[in-house]
């Protein structure tokens, strides 16, 4: 009896751990996110990136020049981010790691993958 005691106090401890630690990466994507895509067409080439937090879940836009794009399935995952967006009728997978201040990462769509690199403002 002690034994499973044991166990479900460590995994719910592990529970609570692990949403903690992902609440706080969340609370530091939040905020807008200079990006630069140098091998992107020019148009799509510098923007930024916008996390909100709705509640416990994390919703974003991607700003280019006057345009806004609605982010999709944004996932954060510790240090790892992931979401999608349609730009011009195809839909772009973005995922990237975030290092303090700064993310490295790649943005892949049906013609292969391109490097994305950022800073938050």
């Amino acid at each position: 009896m002690v034994v499973k005691n044991g166990i479900a106090t460590g995994l719910f401890l592990a529970v609570i751990i692990g949403s903690v630690v992902a609440g706080t990466a969340s609370k530091e994507l939040v905020g807008t996110w200079n990006y630069e895509a140098p091998y992107a067409p020019y148009e799509y080439s510098k923007g930024q990136l916008i996390f909100t937090e709705n509640g416990d879940k994390i919703e974003g836009k991607i700003k280019i020049g006057e345009y806004a794009i609605d982010m999709r399935n944004v996932k954060v995952e510790g240090e790892d981010v992931s979401f999608g967006a349609y730009v011009e009728g195809e839909y772009v997978s973005i995922k990237f790691k975030i290092e303090k201040t700064k993310f490295t990462g790649t943005a892949s769509y049906s013609e292969g993958s391109i490097e994305v690199t950022g800073e938050k403002e």
